[in-house]
């Protein structure tokens, strides 16, 4: 009996000896990084075609490969049609009849068409929407400590994961991989196949589960995941100009010392996470324009609230079109289908929604966008809480009630004005916007564009609304707009002036001015009008407070503006 007792745990031991160490070797070959795709929208139109060219009557549309066909509306140059869907095309033949130039819209979102003439007909693509779960990548790399511990870290290329969860501890049993992470209304999981030598991750939420097949990446292959790539020495080159209404230097013709550009540099890696793009402009030349984590620059972005700035502009050019059209105006005249009572809410008018002072009470932007089909009258019937005028209050449901304002006072659809009388203008060809399942523009945020467009409106804003040599925007209105109205929230006693941030920034060891437009994520547009120089961000660091400000914000303050040599 003794002799059994002995001869089992030293049987165990031997058989612990001899078994091949499965969890070792296998988390060795974990080591690296892995990706994979986890969400990718598709198009559910293919084209649409106008026939025939020289005015079009009849509208093709193409839906993988299916035709249906519309009878278009006609309005002098201006074509449409519509269905009770939210579907809807409008569109505008040149003065020349040589191009055609159209908004597409559909599932809550515009988009431009870009037509081309061909067999008597008008022909465009119509592109998937670039929201954020479109081809969105998810990134997993694996890791060992300094106590030799697998971990692992989970990003995207869109966004920054922090946001949703963090990868805490590592679990690996077998071929098999659990994860505790910091939030439980999600859920993720990973089988290792040590033959096929690819992940299978279940990655689960609210609204279900997914399966991304991963493969391990080699170290040239990392450019969504890391900023730039780790073997790649920076090398500065002056950026080409993206047309002929933009001209190029260099840094050190502008008198920007090339010190800036340490902040590209390896060791200084971690301020340019999830920051998807950076330019400058001086003395009104394209002198930096890089992107990172694969980004380039005709990846159109999302400028998030950044837009309410624009949106100040958009309106300015309304003005230019119906001179009836003034800040006094009050709000409710534009919107006659509400029954609005209140004797407060008449005196609410459009100086109040552009300084961000119209009392209404703040609304909650989710349950705004996804319970409310009708989000101005969302905002109008919530109940007052100040007198109008005279606390400020950031809401982006206010600055939207611009949208009817606009939209009636230039009988236009909204994104076809933005898209006609602003961005072709401007050289601008590509972009999307928001709409409301009542089928009107959003302009709040949720504007997609190239950054370099979007840089476009810093220069526009130091040319006092004038581009190419036309006058865009009233030189009045731009000055106006720019002028200290109230006090803001943040920067906390910051100035706001119509929809734009007006703060002082250091400058090569002087304190100067600046117009700022901010956007959740990373999205901002600084125009410093004493030196004539723009710097435009774009990022993914979505709802995360301060790092969406800190990292841009350290780049600027410590790299950029401090290379500035002032005369």
């Amino acid at each position: 009996m003794i002799k059994k007792l002995f001869i089992v745990p030293l049987l165990a031991i031997l058989f612990s000896f001899c078994s091949p160490k499965k969890s070792t070797s296998e988390t060795d070959e974990l080591i690296g990084v892995w990706s994979g795709l986890l969400f990718q929208t598709e198009s559910k139109y293919d084209s649409l075609v106008l026939s025939p060219a020289i005015v079009p009557s009849k509208a093709y549309l193409y839906e993988k490969g299916k035709k249906t066909v519309r009878q278009i509306t006609r309005k002098g140059r201006v074509f449409n049609f519509k269905d009770s869907s939210g579907l809807r095309f409008e569109g505008f033949l040149a003065s020349d009849s040589t191009t055609f130039h159209g908004v597409f819209t559909h599932d809550l979102w515009a988009q431009n068409l870009s037509f081309e003439h061909k067999d008597n007909q008008w022909r465009a693509k119509i592109y998937k929407p670039e929201i954020i779960d479109t081809d969105y990548i998810v990134y997993l790399e694996f890791y060992k400590d300094s106590t030799s511990k697998v971990q692992a870290n989970i990003q995207s290329n869109k966004e920054n994961r922090e946001l949703h969860f963090k990868i805490e501890e590592v679990l690996v049993e077998g071929n098999r991989i659990d994860f505790k992470i910091t939030n439980d209304r999600f859920g993720i999981s990973a089988v290792y196949d040590t033959e096929k030598r690819n992940i299978a991750l279940t990655y689960g939420n609210a609204g279900g589960k997914r399966k991304v097949q991963m493969k391990k990446l080699k170290p040239n292959e990392l450019e969504g995941y890391l900023p730039k790539l780790p073997q790649e020495n920076y090398q500065y080159s002056i950026p080409k100009a993206p047309d002929s209404t933009m001209q190029s230097a260099s840094l050190e013709d502008v008198g920007i010392d090339i010190s800036m550009l340490s902040f590209i540099d390896l060791a200084n890696g971690k301020n340019l996470e999830h920051i998807h793009g950076i330019i400058i402009t001086k003395d009104r030349k394209l002198v930096f324009e890089e992107y990172f984590h694969g980004y380039n620059r005709e990846n159109i972005h999302d400028i998030r609230s950044a837009f309410k700035s624009l949106a100040s502009l958009a309106l300015g050019k309304a003005m230019m079109k119906n001179d009836e059209l003034n800040v006094e105006n009050a709000v409710v005249d534009y919107y006659p289908e509400y029954s609005i009572n209140d004797a407060q809410k008449k005196k609410i008018n459009i100086y109040h929604i552009l300084t961000m002072s119209t009392g209404i009470q703040l609304e909650d932007e989710d349950k705004m966008q996804w319970e409310h089909k009708d989000w101005v009258g969302y905002k109008l019937n919530l109940p007052m809480v100040h007198e109008p005028g005279n606390v400020f209050e950031y809401s982006s449901g206010g600055s939207n009630l611009l949208t009817g304002i606009i939209q009636k006072s230039v009988d236009t659809y909204l994104p076809l004005f933005i898209y006609k009388e602003l961005l072709l203008p401007m050289d601008i060809h590509n972009f999307q916007m928001l709409t409301s399942p009542t089928g009107m523009g959003y302009l709040a945020g949720s504007f997609y564009m190239r950054p370099i467009d979007f840089t476009k409106f810093g220069l526009l804003v130091l040319d006092k609304g004038t581009w190419n040599g036309e006058q865009l925007i009233g030189e009045s209105w731009i000055d106006e707009s720019i002028k200290p109205h109230i006090k803001g929230s943040w920067p906390k006693d910051s100035d706001y002036g119509y929809l734009w941030r007006l703060l002082e920034r250091e400058v090569g060891g002087k304190r100067m001015r600046t117009i700022e437009a901010w956007g959740n994520g990373g999205q901002f547009l600084i125009i410093i009008p004493e030196i004539d120089m723009t710097i435009t961000f774009t990022g993914g660091n979505y709802n995360l407070f301060p790092e969406m400000e800190d990292r841009p914000f350290s780049i600027l303050t410590e790299y950029i503006l401090p290379a500035v040599q002032l005369k």
